[in-house]
């Protein structure tokens, strides 16, 4: 492919849809397998015996938050390329029980740092979460993805005059500071409910969750000459996408 403003434009906007659809990194995933399944790869499983042929194209699954690629040569072969990419963000995870009343007005979600994060640049933006639900089905145990795919939640800066050291190199406490907003009072109760009906399962059913926040602006191409981007979720999906280009085209 030749290197014009036209090809980067088009791969940039690429990578921007694909970091949209990518809310968690299950998301990732998923959207990774049904690019390497329009491409010709074949699903294998771990548990299950290979009969790899030459020239195939496989892919196999773990956990729902990685994957492996490969192509098989067609001939003799004296060497290898490997290349690798990591498909979680750095975010905020939703806690068990998350719903905490707060101050008597309003409802907070607990949450946890997950990954190497800058915190201030989630202030004052939309939020939603998205991730996986375990839930019971049929008897089995099955893995759901689920996507509140609205503007859900938002962390809200204090005004200054409630926090004059804002501006002066602030440390911000994860367990106090940066507590997302769910709702009201009468939001109460309704967290389990709101995501088992997006996930389109009855909420007695959801045994366990891995929940994360994600950022809800759109990313942006940006600069006199278009010549930046800018989106949530760049680390590490960006090497991810970039991996997985190059891969197929390779």
């Amino acid at each position: 492919m030749e290197l014009t403003k036209e090809t980067c434009r088009q791969t940039a906007e690429e990578l921007l849809h694909f970091l949209e659809k990518s809310p968690s990194s299950f998301h990732a995933i998923a959207n990774i397998t049904n690019m390497l399944e329009a491409a010709g790869f074949e699903e294998i499983r771990e548990e299950e015996n290979w009969k790899l042929l030459p020239g195939g194209s496989y892919y196999v699954t773990r956990n729902q938050s990685s994957v492996i690629a490969f192509k098989v040569p067609g001939a003799d072969f004296t060497g290898f390329q490997i290349m690798a990419s990591h498909s979680d963000s750095p975010s905020f995870k939703i806690k068990e029980n998350p719903e905490m009343e707060a101050e008597g007005h309003f409802i907070k979600l607990n949450v946890e740092k997950y990954g190497g994060m800058i915190m201030s640049p989630w202030f004052d933006r939309p939020l939603s979460i998205a991730g996986r639900l375990v839930v019971e089905e049929d008897g089995r145990l099955v893995s759901k993805l689920v996507n509140i795919d609205r503007d859900l939640v938002m962390i809200p800066n204090l005004a200054i005059h409630m926090n004059r050291q804002v501006n002066d190199g602030y440390a911000y406490n994860a367990q106090k500071d940066m507590l997302p907003v769910f709702g009201s009072l009468e939001a109460k109760g309704t967290f389990m409910s709101l995501i088992a009906e997006a996930a389109g399962v009855k909420e007695e059913d959801i045994l366990g969750h891995d929940l994360f926040l994600y950022n809800r602006q759109p990313g942006t191409i940006w600069g006199a000459d278009e010549t930046f981007l800018s989106c949530g979720r760049l680390d590490d999906l960006q090497c991810a996408f970039s991996s997985m280009e190059g891969f197929l085209q390779g």
